[in-house]
């Protein structure tokens, strides 16, 4: 059984991505059925793996490549996190503020209607 929650809801016996795809394959970009292609083969022994050898017990490990894809929850976790490690050391070395500034709920809709004018000045005084 597949460990991957997300790879079994997409591709269980039902066919929910297949059946998706049937349905709305006009309106989806190339890239994004690349992606979830890429997704749906990772981890798959067919599509390629290494075999590791234990020099002392001689066990054999079986491993498949993966897809590196942007889409796959096992892939792109460890790319995320390697961004994230490297954008520490790049901006998190010199002292800084977090600040979150907000919008009262009442005037979203002005700052939204004037997005251009408003949000502009408001960012420039909140800096």
């Amino acid at each position: 059984m597949e460990t991957n929650i997300l790879k079994r809801i997409f591709f269980d016996e039902r066919g929910h991505w297949d059946r998706f795809v049937a349905k709305h394959g006009g309106k989806l970009r190339a890239n994004v059925r690349k992606e979830v292609e890429k997704f749906r083969r990772c981890g798959d022994p067919r599509n390629g793996f290494k075999l590791l050898v234990c020099e002392g017990c001689h066990d054999l490990r079986l491993v498949p490549y993966r897809c590196k894809g942007r889409f796959c929850t096992t892939c792109s976790c460890g790319e995320t996190e390697e961004w994230a490690r490297l954008l520490e050391q790049d901006v998190f070395q010199v002292n800084h503020r977090h600040v979150v500034f907000t919008i009262d709920e009442g005037l979203r809709e002005i700052f939204l209607l004037h997005r251009a004018k408003l949000l502009k000045e408001f960012m420039d005084e909140a800096v």
